[in-house]
């Protein structure tokens, strides 16, 4: 038989089969009597030639993941030219090109498929389940990566009270990992969770159950006697305030300061110099464990740069031919000059489906009183949704090209077609009866008033990375035409994430609209407060039902069974009868409540693809948030050419 080196095997190839789609294990090949004969990326021959590095044979794993590509076996070089907001805003896409799990979403976006575990084995209940990991897998900085970093991240971070005082949820109800030996690792939980896979292959693949145990155990007051001092002498008062300013568990914030260029990473490439508020650097990963199957370890571009700009510069950059790939961020608004400048600018735009427009969230928990009066009754929401022009929206900004909706995950097993044409008819005496019952009178300007009188505006803070200031000037004249003052002010990405924690914002908007795997691996997206970045409303409510009342607020009840249901969705097997009538209620119970106010979905989603850069899935079922950007579609395989 030919090897798998002469023959590149891409994602067509029938003859190269696994258990899993567009990758294969070494085992797979070897059955198929393939072999691989592992070669380098140029980037790392001087430090091989100087015994800086190993030969890339001994950087590998035992146990490489082999990735068919789309078209072909690539080329090595270059540098992949990006943009995001800033360092912490717009910037989960190019954590997207770089990132890895312990398992990934294919780019069907319905199987779960190995990455960093090479198998997995659950046991009869759904409480605990078993990775096994790749023999020979090392960190960025060529030490070992195995068993004891993921006991570590569980054991001595998630159940470490220093760092992590509040109870957490996300990986399961009381979640452990134990060793069972040098390749297996179990992580077990209080309650079934059936749905952890998916949450790790999708929204959850930002946050991933892993940490250098050699780096951290140096700062890590369980591991040095030295820890409090040391931390000390760096400028904290305890070796947890140390160790947080370091970690993170969104992965990208930990190459935000110089810290980055030490803290070891697994990921497809590493920061390089130390980053400023205008840019960021990586540089490929020679310990990355991935080959293609032409043996070629991956990933091919040398290079990611990242600048941050704001979206007139971004947008400007892309017409300049800058930028070789772009999702997040880009709206359809800026379609037509794009697309008139894509033959001069050397690329294409490709446009996924299934992107939803912008939603708005009044602050049912608002810190002033008045205001909290007024956006908690559910008569102005309704009112507010009645007077919103959803076709009128869909031809200004979409051109037509959306669909009119209320604020409903797309796509769902147990939806109804009619949930998502819930309350939306424009009609704007039924939203000025429900304001006029409220007791919100207008005054002699036209504008109403709070019910004692007083004047009444809507502050709506917002930040271009999720509207446009078009947007909210059509949604403002929509609110103005029943008597609602309005005062719109951009912010930054940041101010609106700070302010919808500290319950001051009016409208809160940050909430990227999940898909059903999605709400499988993290139900509390389709639950107060619905994004944790930037919550929407509840933090209280849910700190009350999280300590059975001994903080936070009280929440309504019709949240209390929100919090309960959602507990148990946790527990149930996806697709059984009771999944079914879980998610069913739960949107009844957000539909009902108005939680969430949908404008326009169905819209497709532009996508910037330099002409010269390969392996890029052409048709991308979506680009989401909450499946991890570009995770699902392998972009570790691009290639500049």
């Amino acid at each position: 038989m030919p090897a798998l080196a002469a023959n590149c095997a891409t994602v067509a190839d029938t003859t190269a089969v696994g258990a899993f789609p567009q990758q294969l294990e070494i085992e797979e090949a070897a059955a198929a009597g393939l072999t691989l004969t592992y070669s380098d990326n140029p980037l790392f021959a001087d430090d091989v030639a100087s015994g800086k590095l190993p030969p890339v044979a001994e950087r590998l794993p035992e146990q490489p993941l082999i990735e068919l590509p789309y078209e072909s076996c690539g080329v090595y070089g270059g540098t992949i030219e990006g943009t995001s907001r800033s360092a912490e805003s717009g910037s989960a896409d190019i954590l997207s090109w770089r990132q890895v799990a312990l398992v990934q979403m294919a780019d069907d976006l319905v199987t779960i498929v190995p990455n960093v575990a090479r198998s997995w084995k659950w046991n009869d209940t759904f409480t605990a389940v078993t990775f096994e990991l790749r023999k020979g897998h090392k960190w960025s900085d060529g030490a070992p990566f195995g068993v004891d970093d993921v006991v570590f991240y569980f054991e001595d971070i998630v159940n470490n009270k220093d760092l992590s005082p509040e109870p957490t949820q996300e990986w399961g109800k009381n979640a452990h990992a134990k060793k069972i030996d040098d390749t297996h690792v179990e992580i077990s939980f209080d309650e079934p969770f059936p749905g952890l896979l998916t949450y790790m292959a999708t929204s959850g693949s930002y946050f991933t159950p892993f940490a250098p145990k050699h780096y951290f155990e140096k700062m890590h007051g369980a591991y040095s006697a030295t820890a409090d001092a040391d931390a000390k002498a760096a400028g904290y008062d305890t070796w947890a305030k140390r160790f947080d300013a370091v970690w993170d568990k969104w992965m990208d914030a930990q190459t935000l300061t110089a810290t980055g260029l030490e803290v070891p990473t697994l990921e497809s490439h590493v920061l390089e110099i130390e980053p400023t508020t205008e840019q960021r650097l990586f540089k490929a990963n020679p310990y990355y464990f991935k080959v293609d199957s032409a043996g070629q370890q991956l990933p091919y571009i040398d290079r990611v740069h990242e600048r941050f700009l704001n979206a007139d510069l971004q947008l400007l950059a892309i017409l300049n031919s800058e930028i070789d790939f772009k999702a997040q961020g880009t709206t359809l608004q800026n379609y037509p000059t794009m697309q008139e400048s894509s033959e001069k600018g050397g690329y294409e735009i490709l446009m996924p489906p299934g992107a939803s427009g912008p939603v708005l969230a009044f602050n049912i928990t608002h810190k002033d009183p008045k205001l909290r009066q007024i956006y908690s009754d559910l008569r102005f929401r309704t009112a507010i949704s009645h007077a919103i022009n959803r076709q009128e929206i869909d031809q200004v900004s979409y051109f037509d090209l959306g669909t009119p909706t209320q604020a409903l995950p797309p796509n769902l097993t147990f939806s109804k077609p009619e949930d998502s044409q819930y309350l939306i008819d424009f009609d704007l005496d039924k939203a000025n009866a429900l304001l006029d019952e409220m007791g919100m009178a207008k005054g002699s300007d036209g504008l109403r008033t709070y019910p004692d009188g007083s004047p009444f505006t809507i502050l709506w803070e917002y930040s271009s990375q999720f509207v446009t200031p078009e947007f909210v000037k059509l949604m403002s004249d929509y609110f103005k035409s029943v008597g609602l003052n309005v005062n719109a002010k951009e912010q930054t990405s940041e101010a609106t994430r700070e302010n919808a924690k500290a319950a001051t914002s009016d409208i809160n908007m940050e909430w990227d609209i999940p898909y059903e795997p999605t709400l499988i691996a993290d139900i509390s997206l389709y639950t107060p407060y619905y994004s944790e970045i930037s919550p929407l409303f509840g933090i209280g409510w849910k700190q009350w039902f999280n300590s059975d009342g001994a903080e936070g607020e009280e929440p309504p009840d019709w949240a209390k069974e929100m919090f309960e249901l959602a507990t148990e969705w946790k527990t149930v097997l996806p697709g059984s009868e009771r999944y079914m009538q879980i998610g069913r209620r739960l949107i009844d119970l957000n539909l009902e409540n108005l939680t969430i106010i949908g404008t326009v979905g169905s819209i497709p989603k532009p996508i910037i693809v330099k002409n010269n850069l390969h392996n890029v899935m052409r048709e991308m079922p979506t680009v989401h948030f909450n499946f991890g950007y570009i995770y699902p579609y392998r972009a570790e395989q691009w290639f500049l050419q």
